[in-house]
């Protein structure tokens, strides 16, 4: 489903105006593959470039060197209208949700967008089960970004994702704004849409340790 060739990325950066750009390398010659049902897990410290790769994978970032093929279609030139269509395809989760989503909509309206982006109807009865099974009170959806604790945003991204069906999901520190017994039960959750939509994950986390029910392949950034 995806493989990642030689994948290289820096930027050139001036310090003054008169010197020369210097090259600030993010990470180079990463490579991977990934078939559909598998997951990978990302691990390195902080400013290791995680965040960079991810974001390289879903078509927010370039990469400067390299190719990402996903079902044998080079994703960085590929044209605009394929690259859209990808893009339900592959979607990505923030680590920090309440800056990602738009603050002046409600819930109920980001939620609708992300559907009308890609031409699809509303299912209320969906949205709806992912409420219930993600412990969300159904007022939240007349709710604003900022109203929500960082677990609320954390589990409303999971949902803005999920209703779109991906087939790779990438999940930058998913539990990061969760406590342990929040963290299993979305994991539980997240284990048991696997099994029944055969989807991939992507895992970005420094807190390996509760990702065990897993199964994943691994690199080091």
């Amino acid at each position: 489903m995806l493989k990642v060739r030689s994948l290289t990325k820096f930027y050139e950066i001036k310090k003054h105006w008169y010197l020369k750009k210097e090259k600030y390398l993010v990470f180079e010659n990463i490579n991977f593959s990934l078939e559909q049902g598998e997951n990978l897990m990302i691990l390195g410290q902080s400013g290791s470039g995680k965040s960079t790769l991810a974001k390289i994978l879903c078509f927010l970032e370039y990469p400067s060197e390299g190719e990402i093929l996903y079902q044998n279609h080079n994703l960085h030139k590929i044209k605009k209208d394929k690259q859209r269509l990808l893009r339900k395809e592959i979607q990505y989760c923030f680590q920090d949700q309440k800056m990602a989503l738009n603050p002046y909509k409600k819930i109920k309206d980001l939620i609708q967008d992300g559907l009308e982006n890609f031409n699809l109807k509303k299912n209320d009865e969906m949205i709806f089960d992912f409420f219930d099974r993600f412990g969300l009170k159904r007022q939240i959806l007349e709710s604003k970004p900022y109203e929500l604790s960082g677990g609320e945003a954390s589990r409303i991204g999971l949902i803005r994702a999920l209703i779109l069906k991906p087939k790779l999901l990438i999940l930058d520190e998913i539990t990061s704004m969760l406590d342990v017994k929040n963290s299993k039960e979305i994991l539980d959750f997240l284990k048991f849409y696997q099994q029944e939509n055969h989807l991939s994950y992507i895992f970005i986390t420094h807190q390996k340790e509760l990702f065990s029910q897993f199964k994943y392949k691994k690199i080091q950034l």
